[in-house]
């Protein structure tokens, strides 16, 4: 059986362990980046099925993350997470080639 790889990506340390533990108990294998640059790193050197991540970060944003990934790695599916969604970057996601955009807080 699959088992997909998750990235999480959030400048939250609380988020990103948030995310870890409740994945962790479904049984995927997640690892965690609090920045866009990172998680970069981490892609180039084993590149994760899904990613995570948050639409606002200081220094590369979650947009950017976005259409870094959907160049780099096509296949890679991304989830978009934001405490400020709008219509507008919820639509700019999904133009972009998000998998789905879900605002915080979730469960």
């Amino acid at each position: 059986m699959f088992n997909p790889r998750i990235l999480v990506v959030d400048d939250e340390m609380i988020v990103c362990e948030s995310c870890q533990r409740i994945l962790d108990e479904e049984g995927y294998e997640v690892e965690i980046a609090l920045s866009g640059k990172e998680a970069f790193e981490k892609m180039k050197s084993n590149p994760f099925d899904i990613v995570i991540t948050d639409l606002k970060m200081p220094g590369i944003d979650g947009m950017e993350v976005l259409k870094t990934l959907r160049k780099e790695y096509p296949d890679a599916i991304v989830i978009m997470i934001t405490g400020y969604s709008t219509v507008e970057t919820a639509v700019e996601a999904m133009k972009l080639g998000a998998f789905d955009y879900i605002p915080k807080p979730f469960t």
